[in-house]
């Protein structure tokens, strides 16, 4: 399947035939998955979409993430399938999970390794089991799978040695050298977004209470819950001082943005997105649901939904020093995913 012409403008000058050195990373793109069956590539120096319907995944299209080279997305798909997008070539491989159209699969959340190699789905299956399933990037296959019931969000550390998963008994430690599960913490509420400290030693996570669970992963429990913050994702800046959360602002009915300063675990800001709506009639707001960072933390990129079957998607771009708020129109339908990578 070929992507459009959106990212041509991405890919690398063709070979020589001499050998010619890898080039230095440039430029920084989001990622974003819309519900019209697309991925679409925002330039984050001007917030321009590049092109429309940059790549046809087929719809149902939710997370997405960049593998480190920045050369590839992996994009998992409700409709049971992963998509392993080769910027570069301009070719979309679909990865299935059970060739029965029948199949129960469900697929959640997903991570890749920081060294490329892998990439982690959480896959949910009544009939034939749970797991979490394991993709060698060389070949596009799945190469291993690791039970776990009802797994659904998936993070992993920055040195790749731990795999971390939330799930029906908590939350999974696994030892990514053989794939074994080492461990399992006590959570207090499912998981709806979690990230991990730079340094390994902290994980944050979201759920349904708007609270954020702060986990030691050296003492393996929960050492503190921060309230009111967000039931969105949450992404940690790379020098690992702040946590960003996505979630609704109930008494005003609006989205929000709010900044977590991980030194003493308080909010220090948080940043209104969308219009709150009028007070007569029922009035939409945005319902924020991922959040991404670019590599030195200046912009922030929220995705979500203003209700289903929505026309026009949105984008939200945070400029994290000014708290400037810059909508970007994308796609034709709820943006669900985002994920922020260098080419």
């Amino acid at each position: 399947m070929a992507i459009t012409s959106g990212l041509a403008l991405l890919a690398p000058a063709p070979a020589t035939s001499a050998p010619q050195p890898p080039k230095p990373h440039r430029q920084v793109y989001a990622y974003v998955t819309s519900l019209d069956g697309h991925v679409y590539v925002i330039d984050t120096r001007t917030n321009r979409v590049l092109g429309l319907g940059t790549t046809a995944v087929g719809g149902g299209p939710e997370e997405v993430e960049v593998t480190p080279d920045g050369a590839r997305l992996y994009v998992t798909n409700a409709f049971k399938y992963v998509s392993a997008i080769d910027i570069a070539k301009k070719t979309v491989t679909n990865i299935p999970y059970d060739k029965s159209e029948l199949s129960p699969d469900i697929l959640y959340g997903e991570a890749v390794a920081p060294d490329g190699a892998h990439v982690y789905v959480a896959v949910q299956n009544p009939f034939h089991g749970d797991k979490v399933s394991v993709i060698d990037t060389a070949t596009n296959q799945a190469s291993a799978t690791i039970k776990i019931s009802r797994p659904d969000q998936v993070v992993i550390s920055r040195s790749g040695k731990r795999l971390y998963v939330s799930g029906k008994s908590g939350l999974t430690v696994i030892n990514t050298t053989n794939n074994e599960v080492i461990a399992t913490i006590g959570l207090n509420e499912p998981a709806n977004g979690m990230a991990v400290t730079p340094d390994g030693k902290r994980l944050y996570l979201t759920g349904d209470s708007g609270a954020v669970s702060v986990v030691n992963l050296t003492k393996r429990k929960i050492v503190r819950t921060i309230p009111g913050v967000g039931t969105g994702g949450l992404a940690i800046s790379s020098h690992g001082r702040r946590a960003y959360v996505v979630g609704v602002d109930t008494k005003l009915r609006q989205g929000k943005l709010s900044v977590i300063n991980l030194t003493n675990d308080t909010v220090t800001k948080t940043v209104p997105l969308g219009d709150i709506p009028p007070s007569t009639g029922s009035g939409r707001y945005f319902l924020p649901a991922e959040v991404a960072l670019t590599p030195d933390g200046t912009s922030a990129y929220v995705v979500g939904s203003y209700g289903h079957g929505t026309s026009q998607g949105t984008v939200f771009a945070i400029d994290t020093a000014t708290d400037a708020v810059t909508p970007i129109a994308v796609g034709a339908g709820d943006t669900m995913g985002v994920a922020v990578g260098r080419l």
